[in-house]
């Protein structure tokens, strides 16, 4: 997940708290607003939901919802019954103040939730965290209904392997036909899959080349900001995501996949 603390004086958070002792909760509650990252993600979500039928009253699953960044989208886009699940219950805490919405404490490696109950679940960057990302699919198929669909995103290429996958805690990163082979392995019909975050992988591929070759001792890739790259990552990011309404890219630093169980429900032409 990527947080940006330089950000943390904008969003009137006490600077010397930040830097004794950091809260990533308390960072991303604050940051998550304008952030490129996560405002490039929920445009991504947004427009993904608009083009699948959901049932407006089948239970939605917000699977790591952290501090609550997704829920605002998914309740916006029509659905009525959304939960927001996560380990941590200083993070629901937080999602809960800015949402009226149910947020439930679980992991995905073993979901507090009825098998064949679920309509849509979103798990946006989850699968690199867990030690045994199959579990975490194979649970996901067990609590969808037949014709559920599962939107996932991961980190893409493990050519991108750098400090900031250190950080954050991630197992690994994942090509393209590696997500559609694993879904597939669970039964799962892929609908549509693609890279994203497309015009940043050759600037992250060499910075991360440069920063191992000249060993640079970085805690945080995210000390390499300003809030003119946030602006001008947003505008890049929010045309990918009209591209990708006509076109999937051929790599990227990130990957999704929307993928249904079983039996296929009515569609629109995705994207």
């Amino acid at each position: 997940m990527t947080i940006i603390m330089t950000y943390a004086k904008k969003a009137s958070m006490d600077k010397s708290k930040i830097e004794k002792n950091p809260n990533p909760y308390d960072v991303e509650s604050k940051v998550e607003s304008f952030h490129w990252w996560f405002v490039v993600r929920r445009k991504l979500l947004k427009s993904i939901l608009s083009s699948i039928d959901v049932p407006i009253n089948c239970l939605t699953l917000d699977i790591g919802c952290g501090t609550g960044s997704n829920l605002k989208i998914l309740g916006s886009a029509g659905l009525h019954k959304v939960v927001g699940l996560d380990r941590s219950f200083y993070a629901l805490s937080l999602a809960k103040k800015k949402v009226n919405l149910s947020p439930v404490s679980g992991d995905i490696n073993s979901l507090p939730i009825r098998s064949n109950s679920v309509g849509l679940i979103i798990a946006m960057d989850i699968l690199e965290h867990l030690d045994n990302d199959a579990n975490g699919i194979k649970e996901s198929y067990r609590v969808l209904n037949k014709g559920g669909i599962l939107l996932l995103t991961a980190p893409a290429f493990k050519a991108l392997w750098g400090t900031q996958d250190v950080v954050t805690g991630h197992k690994r990163r994942y090509s393209r036909n590696e997500i559609m082979d694993k879904l597939r392995e669970e039964d799962f019909n892929i609908l549509k899959s693609s890279y994203f975050n497309f015009f940043l992988f050759f600037p992250i591929l060499m910075a991360r080349r440069m920063i191992h070759l000249l060993g640079l001792k970085i805690k945080s890739e995210n000390e390499i900001n300003s809030p003119l790259i946030n602006y001008f990552l947003k505008i890049i990011f929010s045309l990918e995501i009209y591209i990708l309404k006509y076109f999937p890219f051929p790599f990227g630093v990130s990957v999704f996949c929307l993928a249904q169980k079983n039996e296929p429900c009515d569609a629109h032409e995705l994207f």
